[in-house]
């Protein structure tokens, strides 16, 4: 028997549900209109109002509700977006639904990920999807929260999450990465590269907390002066290119960017925790077939990154 999940920490039978109303429910969800809801499955904007009140009803909570000139989701709105998705695409399934299949598929891919993660898979993994799923769309989100909102409002399925920050959800390693130093000094070596983090001025990135290479440093004793500060990363060799500065960044991100663009790079002169990369998958999403296909693709673009 299927059941929906979350009403006053108890279950109740499909069998008591209007199944028609959960899908009524996804589309005021995600539209968060009950005019572009009712459009979109083919309702009466006074049915689908109709709708609304018997799920507001049902779950005991308003759901969708005006803050000034638009509507808004309830928090109890927000968390049944991930799921109720979950069980709708259980259901089709098991109603005669066909299995994944990327040669056939429409389905957008939604992939969430730092703007430096995305400059470094983003073109491999378009070009791949086009030769290997062409009916198949895809949804770069850059974004730097690692909340379930990713998942739940953004509808990513799969978060690229960097190893040091941390998630309750299921992760595997995608690819391993460290720190550089980068400076548009063509005289940047290990010999002097400390001296040259003191003495030059750095491009950095503002941060809620402060990345692991200065607290290194400053543990050392060495306080820097950043005097550039930016809100990406992918801004900082920018920055940095042909100029009396210094930063630090990700390995593979200036291997890729660095070629002809007057930005040197050596290792960073102290041992640190590295830098890789894992896949953090949505939760909601149970689809096996779908989740080993997406593996394989974005180990493929990050292999196809390092050519």
């Amino acid at each position: 028997m299927l059941y929906i999940y979350g009403m006053n920490a108890t279950r109740r039978s499909l069998s008591n549900v209007d199944l028609n109303l959960l899908v009524n429910l996804e589309a005021l969800l995600e539209e968060e209109s009950v005019t572009l809801a009712a459009d979109r499955v083919g309702l009466s904007q006074p049915a689908m109002s109709h709708a609304l009140r018997r799920l507001r009803k049902l779950f005991g909570d308003e759901l969708l509700v005006r803050e000034g000139s638009r509507n808004v989701l309830t928090p109890r709105a927000r968390a049944l977006l991930a799921p109720l998705r979950a069980v709708l695409t259980r259901t089709s399934v098991l109603i005669g639904g066909e299995p994944f299949d990327p040669a056939t598929s429409d389905r957008t891919v939604t992939v969430a990920a730092t703007a430096s993660i995305a400059y470094l898979i983003g073109a491999p993994l378009v070009d791949l999807l086009q030769r290997r799923a062409p009916g198949m769309r895809l949804r770069l989100v850059s974004t730097n929260d690692i909340s379930d909102a990713v998942f739940t409002d953004q509808r990513a399925d799969v978060l690229l999450l960097a190893e040091g920050y941390d998630t309750e959800h299921e992760r595997e390693r995608l690819f391993d990465d460290d720190w550089v130093v980068i400076s548009g000094v063509e005289g940047l070596r290990e010999g002097n590269v400390v001296d040259l983090l003191w003495q030059l001025p750095h491009v950095g990135v503002d941060s809620p907390r402060v990345p692991r290479p200065y607290q290194e440093l400053r543990s050392r004793g060495l306080e820097v002066d950043v005097s550039i500060r930016v809100n990406d990363y992918l801004l900082v060799p920018q920055l940095v290119a042909g100029q009396r500065r210094i930063g630090l960044h990700r390995r593979r991100v200036i291997e890729k960017m660095a070629p002809g663009r007057g930005i040197h790079h050596v290792d960073f002169p102290f041992p640190l925790l590295g830098l890789g990369v894992d896949m953090v998958w949505n939760p909601w999403i149970d689809d096996v077939d779908f989740r080993g296909w997406l593996r394989d693709l974005l180990v493929q673009a990050v292999h196809s990154s390092d050519r």
